[in-house]
């Protein structure tokens, strides 16, 4: 698409604008509007020839870095955002505070071998809001077995100072072997809906609450039962360090999760808890379940709380409706990051391919191309310990829930945009299908699917009713690279991501086009 095509509306909106005649300005008719069909090459071609995401990607990856929630990065991540928008020439650019009980700063976190003394350190990373060991703790390796009262009676007196692994190492596929399904094509019809047994899992299906955007779980399945919660307060009350978790990733990886209690007593109450590297996390198991033999490790974990209530943000900015400016169409995604490495692909990817949405829809809107509908940018924080700033969005703007059209969300990482999931809604599908028809020559994109997809912030607005949307994306490393200390910006690929930024800005228009609302159903 060559550049004249975008000067070409801002020169002939200037046409009409400025005349010979010197028409007066109350008399001046608006740019005519482009069919649509034009209109989406026009997006396209504006994001191809023009695309910002990478140099702001760089920024918020290398300049910010990571983005903890509650921390002073993230802070300053929503006030860059917010200048970034308002550059575009954005509408209404504001911070939404919100605020989370107690804030949390990750220290150091050691461990090495003491007991056989081969000299090896083990790799570990907290799990967020948890503390610190108060110093450093020597102690025996227990592989704890136990998960009922009289089971764990055995324990009792055995586990001062003890660092505990509660399971088997993980089974990890090495790089090599790893393969993910291709994305199948668009949806035509509302599949055959099969219900599994009673009690047995959907083939591949995370439990609720335990897995994101298609991702393998962080935690393991047995943190996740009734007993768990017995469990630490018996490891706590007897003394033990630490809890280990095999983090489950290959070539030394480590990943982090977590989120904040109540308060900062609560916080402060809780038993140390770490992710280890796999590898290690092989070596640990296997040495202390031998039994002709005691393992030993010692290890410090030093991590700060911070008084809270503390206060935090979502950036907001607009481009008005021409028509009707008060119905909205959101587009979104998660600005807060783990702090391992620099949060690139979950989600400074989905971040400024927002950004870049916001650019192109403000500079037709300039060159008078206004969608009919008010266009709302938002960058979520708290996602990553719940999807707290969108629900906490979704609160303050309870009153204008039934006049949000749909909510669309970008959070895999670097992959193609292939699709959108709809969690069934049949109606949609009929009615969006056509509108898309112009993406049908962006390379990667197969069409609409009627598949719900969890763990995003699409959730929030899902459950008030509101059309909520996430991308779906090829995988393309995000399970290799989010949570990990390898979320770095060389992992992001530019081309999918201007991919991403046209498949986005050609629906995100056509939604605010529309002369009606999305249906509810």
């Amino acid at each position: 698409m060559p550049r004249s095509l975008f000067a070409a509306v801002a020169f002939l909106s200037l046409a009409v604008c400025i005349s010979p005649t010197t028409t007066p300005a109350a008399e001046l008719a608006p740019a005519p509007r482009f069919a649509p069909a034009a209109l989406d090459r026009l997006i396209i071609g504006e994001i191809k020839d023009r695309c910002e995401v990478m140099k702001n990607l760089q920024y918020m990856s290398d300049i910010i870095g990571g983005r903890l929630t509650g921390s002073k990065n993230l802070e300053r991540a929503n006030n860059w955002t917010a200048d970034k928008m308002k550059a575009y020439g954005l509408e209404n650019v504001h911070l939404e505070p919100w605020e989370i009980p107690v804030g949390w700063e990750r220290g150091k976190a050691t461990m090495k071998l003491v007991e056989p003394n081969n000299g090896r350190e083990l790799l570990i990373a907290s799990f967020g809001w948890t503390p610190g060991t108060k110093g450093k703790q020597t102690g025996d390796v227990i592989v704890l077995k136990a998960r009922t009262k009289v089971e764990l009676e055995e324990y009792k007196g055995k586990l001062k100072h003890a660092t505990v692994l509660l399971s088997p190492p993980k089974e990890v596929k090495s790089v090599t072997d790893l393969t993910y399904p291709a994305p199948p094509g668009p949806t035509v019809a509302q599949p055959k809906k099969v219900e599994p047994k009673k009690d047995e899992p959907k083939k591949d299906e995370p439990k609720p609450g335990t897995e994101k955007k298609g991702e393998a779980s962080l935690i393991r399945s047995d943190m996740l039962q009734p007993g768990f919660e017995a469990v630490t307060e018996f490891l706590k009350a007897e003394g033990a360090a630490c809890v280990v978790i095999d983090a489950g990733k290959p070539h030394g990886l480590l990943v982090t999760t977590g989120g904040w209690p109540s308060d900062r007593a609560v916080a402060e109450a809780r038993l140390p808890r770490v992710f280890m590297a796999h590898e290690h996390y092989a070596l640990l198991h296997r040495l202390a379940s031998r039994t002709d033999a005691v393992t030993k490790v010692e290890v410090e974990i030093d991590n700060k709380f911070i008084a809270g209530p503390i206060t935090v943000y979502n950036t907001v900015g607009e481009v008005t409706g021409s028509e009707k400016p008060d119905e909205f169409v959101l587009i979104g995604a998660h600005l807060d990051s783990w702090e391992l490495a620099s949060g690139t692909t979950d989600n400074a990817t989905g971040s400024c391919v927002v950004l870049e949405v916001a650019r192109t829809v403000a500079a037709l809107a300039k060159a008078g191309q206004r969608p009919k509908r008010t266009i709302r940018f938002a960058l979520f924080t708290g996602e990553e310990q719940g999807l707290h700033g969108s629900r906490k969005y979704v609160e303050r703007h309870k009153d204008e829930m039934d006049r949000h059209s749909a909510a669309l969300v970008h959070d895999t990482g670097t992959g193609k945009v292939y699709g959108l999931g709809l969690h069934g809604r049949q109606s949609v599908l009929d009615l969006l299908t056509p509108q898309l028809s112009s993406l049908s020559g962006v390379e990667g994109w197969k069409g609409l699917d009627m598949r719900g997809t969890g763990g995003t912030d699409h959730l929030s607005f899902h459950a008030a009713g509101v059309p909520g949307f996430a991308c779906l994306q090829d995988i393309d490393e995000y399970r290799l690279t989010h949570h990990t200390q390898s979320d770095t910006f060389d992992k992001a690929k530019e081309p999918n991501l201007v991919q991403g930024a046209q498949v986005l800005s050609v629906t995100i228009m056509r939604i605010a086009n529309l002369p009606e609302l999305l249906p509810r159903k």
